[in-house]
């Protein structure tokens, strides 16, 4: 869930690095174009010009999904290079220190709060030492002037770090809502059809020489029906629950996700059908062993799993249709067993 939350993180921040490239550029270009012919500055008109290009470039590439890391760091040097220039060579009456106002949320929000924060500070003490400079001595207008800026100044970070960090939380939050299973805390269908998408839009390697095998357990709970019968539904869901954390400890990993009432699937990628077998074996044998001890019951339960191979190109519903008929073959050979095609174990229940 967390990568997930980061995932979108990074997704809003690419998101805002295209469109901020595009208007730092013509807000550059428009600077280029005022300081060349009308102010006569053309060291400053240049370096907005060449700066303004760079940006322009920056939101083609990220518009065509081209993006790269640096680019976000050249855009942060370039915006900071920019505002930073206009106010040490601007009269101060001509209000360019307001554009250095605009720069602790750029670097909070494209390069995240604590590289953000280093950005920040760096950049507060040639400004503060520029600021005496140029300020008027009389009426302690120097010491005013800089208080009056870091004040505007550290403000503007610390608003903006406080709304992404509510921002990351909300974001988290929502990704469990949607993702996450609220009894068991295993990853739920929705969060298992990402995982498809992911797995059939995932580019072929040419320099692969082996493909990866991916497979897919399909574990369900035998006789669970009888369990919510004899010792009511609160029971029930308790031994979910720990079944579930089970699957999570012997898997070692996020890969578990609870796709129906008492039905798990699990991932393993980077498995032959001989290990994949054995790992589901382990895996029924230590339900077997466990005594589930929930609201003063101790209950023995087992489970039957069936495995499939997941091919680029299948769809979710092709899946399934192939896991569950290799489930039911374990059923109906008596459960608690292991079936995988023509491989299986039976164990008597």
């Amino acid at each position: 869930m967390t990568t997930q939350a980061n995932t979108l993180l990074l997704e809003t921040r690419d998101t805002l690095h295209k469109w901020l490239s595009l208007a730092t550029g013509v807000i550059m270009l428009f600077f280029c174009f005022l300081n060349i012919s009308v102010l006569n500055q053309i060291t400053v008109g240049a370096v907005d010009g060449i700066l303004g290009m760079l940006n322009i470039y920056f939101f083609a590439s990220a518009h065509r999904g081209k993006a790269e890391k640096w680019h976000s760091y050249v855009l942060i040097i370039s915006l900071t290079a920019t505002a930073f220039y206009a106010f040490y060579h601007a009269d101060l009456r001509a209000g360019s220190v307001y554009w250095l106002l605009l720069l602790p949320p750029v670097y909070c929000l494209l390069a995240g709060p604590k590289l953000g924060l280093f950005y920040t500070i760096a950049l507060s003490f040639p400004v503060l030492a520029v600021l005496f400079i140029k300020s008027d001595t009389a009426n302690f207008i120097q010491y005013r002037s800089a208080l009056n800026f870091v004040l505007a100044y550290f403000f503007s970070y610390i608003t903006c770090y406080l709304y992404e960090t509510q921002y990351a939380k909300s974001s988290l939050l929502l990704h469990k809502m949607a993702f996450q299973d609220p009894l068991t805390g295993a990853q739920n269908r929705h969060a298992l059809k990402l995982f498809f998408d992911d797995f059939n839009n995932k580019p072929e390697d040419p320099f692969q020489t082996e493909q990866e095998e991916t497979r897919l357990l399909i574990v369900d709970i035998d006789h669970f029906k009888s369990v919510n019968d004899e010792f009511g539904h609160d029971v029930g869901d308790s031994v979910l629950i720990e079944i579930a954390e089970l699957l999570q400890y012997c898997t070692g990993s996020n890969y578990v996700y609870r796709i129906g009432g008492e039905e798990f699937l699990i991932i393993l990628k980077n498995h032959s059908s001989s290990q994949a077998f054995d790992f589901a074996e382990s895996i029924r044998k230590s339900v077997e062993s466990t005594i589930f001890r929930t609201h003063e019951h101790n209950i023995k339960i087992t489970v039957s799993i069936g495995i499939a191979q997941l091919n680029q190109g299948q769809t979710f519903r092709e899946f399934l249709r192939v896991a569950d008929k290799n489930l039911y073959s374990a059923k109906n050979k008596g459960r608690n067993l292991v079936h995988y095609g023509s491989i299986s174990v039976t164990e008597a229940v």
